[in-house]
């Protein structure tokens, strides 16, 4: 009778050692899913910085501001500011950063950037507001509907649009980025860029 009290007593001792490791190896478990789901979702919730080079990895710049559509709509209400508007799905605004790029070098200036692709697919209200700010250096097209297009380039002052250009934004049907920007297209886009930005923008 005592060896089997004896056995009952280290098997009871047995089964709550394997029960403890039990809890141990569980409660680790947990804490290890914690650690891990909380640095996951620090690092989702972070705010990512979005520069120049997140639309356009080949121009490696830092004369653009980016902006998002609430941004843009403040600058195109208040102040004076350089806006280039831009898809980065097409090459065509690819081609266009880069000659606008140099301008904005050679004068030291900066500028904004608001990448059109997002809020247009979506057709929401900020793309709508943005087109209702611009309508007057808007294109009509073939469904006699002013578009917001890309790329575009334009210079605001407290509200007004002093100037515009939308040289390649309805042409892309019509010819190839090479064939288009042949030097001699290349040289009269930047000397008018560059002739506008001193008249409306640096007051030379």
């Amino acid at each position: 009778m005592y060896e089997r009290s004896e056995f009952m007593k280290d098997k009871s001792k047995s089964f709550k050692l394997i029960r403890k490791f039990i809890y141990f190896v569980l409660f680790s478990l947990v804490i290890g899913a914690f650690i891990y789901l909380s640095n996951k979702y620090e690092s989702l919730s972070e705010e990512k910085t979005i520069v120049f080079t997140s639309y356009y990895e080949s121009i490696n710049t830092k004369r653009f501001e980016i902006l998002n559509a609430n941004g843009l709509l403040k600058q195109l209400k208040t102040g004076k500011h350089l806006i280039y508007i831009g898809n980065h799905t097409t090459i065509w605004s690819e081609a266009y950063a880069y000659l606008l790029t140099e301008c904005l070098d050679e004068l030291n200036v900066n500028a904004s950037y608001y990448d059109l692709n997002s809020d247009k697919n979506q057709k929401n209200s900020k793309y709508y507001e943005i087109r209702e700010r611009l309508k007057s250096s808007l294109i009509t097209t073939d469904d006699s509907n002013n578009n917001l297009l890309a790329p575009t380039f334009y210079i605001v002052n407290n509200g007004k649009v002093e100037y515009y250009n939308i040289t390649t934004a309805a042409v892309k049907n019509s010819t190839t980025v090479e064939d288009y920007w042949t030097n001699y297209n290349k040289e009269a886009f930047k000397k008018e860029i560059k002739s506008n930005i001193k008249r409306y923008y640096l007051n030379n």
